[in-house]
């Protein structure tokens, strides 16, 4: 039986963040990557799970860049 008020795992989180966002900036331009924002506040949404995602597919996206 699943009992829907026990809180929710988020089983696959450990593998976000394995880069600073610092880091994949600092990154990017010394090696001239193109990345999708250029400030730290801008790249956090593209690298880092701020907020629930509504798929995995959006969640795996975090990975791109770090």
């Amino acid at each position: 039986m699943i009992d829907i008020t026990l809180p929710l795992t988020d089983i696959h989180r450990h593998l976000d963040g394995n880069i600073r966002a610092q880091t994949i900036l600092d990154l990017g331009r010394q090696f001239n990557i193109a990345l999708p924002a250029q400030t730290l506040e801008t790249l956090i949404p593209h690298v880092q799970v701020t907020s629930t995602e509504p798929d995995l597919v959006s969640f795996l996206t975090k990975l791109d860049w770090g």
